[in-house]
């Protein structure tokens, strides 16, 4: 099963050869509860099974939190990291990557090191070893200078002495920036963050994907190997200066996303403390991460107004080594108390605008109704055949998607490069056809964004779209995933499918993308089509096609209607029937601009 980014697609429109990525997939033959419901996972292979796969190998190895650590088939230093999800594996010795099946491979063979050669994502690391001649080092700069740099990062009041134990901290005084290494397992840089003190603009280097991160060890020696993970340069340096017993670790990619690519160096730590902010972002963001950090070792500062993040609390002059006091631990999650939840709610009043979630840009009448677009949510929306809940679906989840969102599209109706191109003119707001020499200027800025596809088209087994789904909010950090639709991913019914089976099938599937949404903290929209009904009656909630169960379900339902108007030009607009959050329904006009393929309400 492969899984598509937006890259792979931007070059399909003037070659036809697209780009092939291989994920495996891994499932599990155990039940895993999803809140206090007991999900029960289809196998498609069983030799995915990491572990089962390792002992029937032979294969000595020690069990981590999120991987397994073992002896490199490649160098044979003790360095290989399995994941155990994905067995996705990487040797911080040597620095050989790849999949499970890869590993596999290589198991039996002499001939290794040639066979899989060191990726060209490390090159960022060897490019800041040619330069790094031409930085000078945070700790050897004069007193003054120190002073500037952190009046221009209005910082004024952190302990100097504390930050020169930063290990990776550069300064070019020629171009005024900063440098923040990223290393592999604490050993090698991969990466590193640029810091522009002009204009405080920051950059990763590797932009797609940094295999590092930046870490500072503890004032004093630290046996229970905690550590506080933040998302911005500023909080690591916030905290570094202060005389703290835990290890100070800054993530490359902030709260955009967590690749499975950085946990291998996260493994020597049995606390984690995610400090992210206080908004319902950084929230969800925490809550994300701990999954796929293993639950029982990960603590939050919950966002509450006195709560906020290290720079601001170092700003407000607030009691940082209170704050982290107060980290709690995620519990059992089908047992609480008020008391469990008490910062929550609390968090959530003070911060009641942020809590309804990301504003769309394009559909401002969609936020006054909805309020935004919030994750562990269901959405539902339906329309008459040809009324455009494709488009519309694609110009919203882009609208999201370009505020940092990651989108998994499943289009099991139109294929992958139809979609993609509908997504790119309306990037543009132009038809890109007619101006191809903007094609690669587009398509550079249009493969940046956090969007994915899924391969299948046409009818597909539930158990097999659900495994991928899974997989790439582990491995994506996923927030929004389409299917578009639901009747087309069951397939064309025969007369030995009809009726009560059908509409058995369909709440199977309704039933299951609930339970995800719930237990992944991941929106998920599924379109619909309507029951077959006369042309001149409005289209209502009981119009779904199927039993009751999608609306019952769902949290928000939203309807394209048409309405012919006596002239006989067509009316076209949303419909929001359902919405679960704070019940308010409404319409909003939908007038579609085919220049742009667009229905935004946005102004020129």
């Amino acid at each position: 099963m492969k899984i598509y980014t937006i890259r792979n697609y931007s070059k399909i429109f003037l070659q036809k050869k697209p780009f092939k990525l291989k994920m495996f997939l891994n499932t599990y033959n155990q039940k895993i509860k999803m809140g206090s419901i007991e999900h029960t996972k289809t196998v498609i292979d069983e030799e995915l099974s990491i572990l089962n796969s390792l002992d029937n190998f032979k294969v000595q190895y020690k069990d981590q939190f999120t991987c397994v650590l073992t002896r490199c088939v490649f160098c044979n230093n003790i360095s290989l990291y399995i994941n155990k999800i994905t067995g996705w594996f990487i040797c911080t010795h040597c620095l050989r990557c790849s999949d499970w099946s890869t590993y596999k491979l290589h198991l039996n063979k002499n001939d290794k090191k040639s066979l899989v050669p060191t990726p060209k994502i490390f090159e960022a690391g060897k490019y800041f070893k040619s330069i790094s001649d031409s930085l000078m080092h945070f700790k050897s700069l004069k007193t003054d200078s120190k002073r500037s740099i952190l009046k221009s990062l209005n910082m004024e009041g952190l302990q100097l002495k504390n930050l020169d134990r930063i290990p990776g901290l550069y300064v070019n005084l020629e171009i005024n920036c900063l440098y923040l290494t990223m290393l592999l397992d604490n050993k090698t840089v991969v990466g590193y963050q640029e810091i522009k003190l002009d204009s405080l603009d920051q950059s990763i280097n590797p932009s797609d994907c940094c295999y590092g991160i930046a870490c500072v060890p503890p004032f004093i020696s630290n046996p229970s190997q905690s550590a506080i993970i933040v998302d911005d340069f500023k909080h690591l340096l916030v905290l570094t200066g202060r005389h703290l017993f835990h290890h100070i670790i800054c993530l490359p990619h902030g709260l955009r996303k967590l690749p499975q690519e950085l946990l291998p160096s996260l493994e020597h730590f049995k606390k984690l403390i995610l400090w992210f902010g206080n908004d319902q972002i950084a929230w969800n963001s925490a809550r994300t991460f701990a999954k796929k950090l293993i639950e029982n070792r990960c603590y939050f500062i919950r966002p509450t107004d006195d709560q906020p993040s290290p720079y601001l609390a170092n700003k407000l002059g607030l009691n940082i080594e209170q704050i982290i006091k107060t980290a709690d631990q995620m519990v059992h999650p089908s047992i609480i108390q008020f008391s469990t939840i008490r910062k929550e709610v609390l968090a959530e009043l003070q911060n009641h605008d942020k809590t309804l979630g990301i504003k769309w840009t394009k559909f401002p009448v969609l936020n006054k109704i909805i309020g935004g677009h919030r994750r562990g949510e269901l959405t539902i929306i339906t329309g008459p055949t040809g009324s455009g809940k494709t488009t519309f679906m694609s110009e919203y989840s882009l609208d999201l998607a370009e505020q940092g969102l990651p989108t998994l599209w499943g289009s099991f109706e139109i294929r992958n490069q139809r979609l993609a191109k509908i997504m790119l003119q309306q990037f543009a707001k132009e038809p890109v056809h007619l101006n191809l020499d903007l094609f690669d200027n587009l398509a550079n800025k249009f493969e940046k964004l956090p969007i994915y596809f899924l391969t299948f088209h046409g009818p597909q087994p539930l158990n097999m779209v659900m495994d991928a789904v899974v997989n790439a909010v582990y491995v994506h950090d996923i927030g929004h995933v389409v299917i578009d639709n639901v009747q087309f991913m069951m397939g064309i019914s025969t007369k030995y499918d009809m009726g009560s089976e059908r509409f058995w099938q369909q709440d199977s599937i309704i039933a299951e993308f609930r339970r995800f949404a719930t237990y992944s903290n991941c929106h998920v929209t599924l379109v619909m089509h309507p029951r077959k009904e006369k042309d001149v009656e409005q289209l209502s909630i009981n119009s779904i096609f199927g039993t009751a169960k999608a609306t019952q379900e769902a949290d928000n339902v939203l309807i394209i209607q048409h309405k012919v108007m006596e002239s006989l030009q067509i009316k076209k607009y949303l419909q929001i029937s359902k919405n679960r959050y704070n019940g308010n329904l409404g319409l909003m006009p939908l007038e579609f601009n085919k220049h742009r393929l667009s229905f935004s309400q946005e102004k020129d």
